[in-house]
């Protein structure tokens, strides 16, 4: 019996999390000047990762340029939260446009839910986990040789090797 309920717990967390998620909204008349600014829209930073996450790369066209835009201007101005993208990470963008700024969403989500981590390698890991949660999905993926490498690799227990590898992040 216990066991169904927590079953039924987690279904119910997670139904009202993707609902949640999908109802996100990029705030109106957003400012980011100030140092005070990005603290502001720091639980929109994450709602707004959340939702790139929960919806597939072709619906929501406009909302997620929106979203996406919210996104590259907090990230790109944030004094608290760093971004660092290489060529193998922009590679992912060739194929299936919006795993950039999925990538870009899911470092500054680790970052503010983790106490302002300086971890690269955490960071990294949860927003390529992001990424390959998305690319799994199948909903408005195109198919990917690299994008399939690095899901091999983390399904293989193998991405933190991946990240040596590839973005030269030791451990």
């Amino acid at each position: 019996m216990k066991v169904i309920n927590l079953f039924l717990t987690n279904l119910l967390l997670l139904a009202f999390t993707t609902l949640y998620a999908q109802d996100f909204e990029v705030p109106k008349n957003y400012s980011l000047k100030l140092a005070e600014d990005y603290v502001k829209y720091e639980k929109d930073m994450i709602a707004a990762a959340k939702w790139l996450k929960s919806v597939p790369l072709d619906e929501q066209i406009e909302k997620r340029k929106a979203v996406s835009a919210f996104v590259v201007n907090w990230v790109n101005g944030s004094p608290t939260v760093n971004v660092e993208i290489n060529t193998n990470i922009l590679d992912f963008e060739k194929k299936n446009t919006g795993m950039l700024v999925l990538f870009m969403s899911g470092c500054a989500q680790y970052v503010l839910e983790n106490n302002y981590s300086k971890d690269m390698r955490a960071k990294h890991k949860a927003a390529l986990k992001g990424m390959i949660e998305v690319y799994k999905s199948g909903k408005g993926i195109n198919k990917d040789k690299k994008m399939e490498k690095l899901v091999k690799a983390n399904d293989s227990g193998e991405l933190d090797q991946w990240l040596s590898e590839n973005l030269k992040i030791n451990p």
